[in-house]
């Protein structure tokens, strides 16, 4: 049998996203199952849902559905672990590395980094106070891109006692405002 730490996941991303979701790294349910977010305790996809971003509450074996509604998914680091504990600096010096380059290859609108620490190992700002929700300048930029929104919500995983289920469910609902503000919401655009 393959262990969990070899069992990486995929990357769903394409150009003209509305949101690119960037975890930390997959868990060991999640790299064992083979599809992001397949810990039950992890509110991922009902977050999806209830926050009206998706029209019903997606299976993690369905993913790849998420390009659909002009969504995309990754992680910071590759590298699955038991725990984010376990992963090392060079870990995340290298997954922010590749993370700049895909995103400036295929610019999304909106970044959403589930977990402050996965924006901070992205962004650099690994000192000061993260504020949660839209970011007030883009990140990632080039000479002939402005770069993307960034949008920070709390870490969904079942393990994270630093903010309520109804605090980190209502994160979602603010980014679908966000997306509604700009004119960007796939399910809002597919309606009109």
């Amino acid at each position: 049998m393959v262990d969990f730490t070899d069992k990486w996941l995929p990357t769903y991303i394409r150009r003209d996203l509305a949101v690119l979701f960037c975890g930390i790294n997959p868990g060991r349910v999640s790299a064992t199952a083979g599809f992001h977010y397949a810990n039950p305790a992890n509110l991922f996809w009902r977050g999806l849902y209830e926050g009206g971003l998706t029209p019903r509450k997606l299976l993690p074996e369905e993913t790849a559905l998420l390009l659909d509604y002009h969504y995309g998914i990754t992680d910071l680091v590759s590298r699955p672990t038991r725990s984010s504990a376990d992963l090392r600096e060079e870990d995340y010096s290298l997954g922010a590395e590749q993370f700049v380059q895909m995103v400036q290859t295929y610019r999304p609108r909106v970044i959403c980094f589930n977990g402050i620490t996965a924006f901070r190992h992205a962004s650099g700002q690994k000192k000061g106070d993260v504020i949660l929700g839209i970011q007030p300048q883009r990140y990632f930029s080039t000479q002939d891109w402005a770069g993307s929104y960034v949008f920070v919500i709390p870490s969904t995983s079942g393990a994270n006692a630093s903010f309520t289920r109804e605090e980190r469910l209502a994160m979602f609902g603010q980014l679908s405002l966000f997306l509604r503000e700009q004119g960007w919401h796939p399910l809002h655009a597919q309606t009109n």
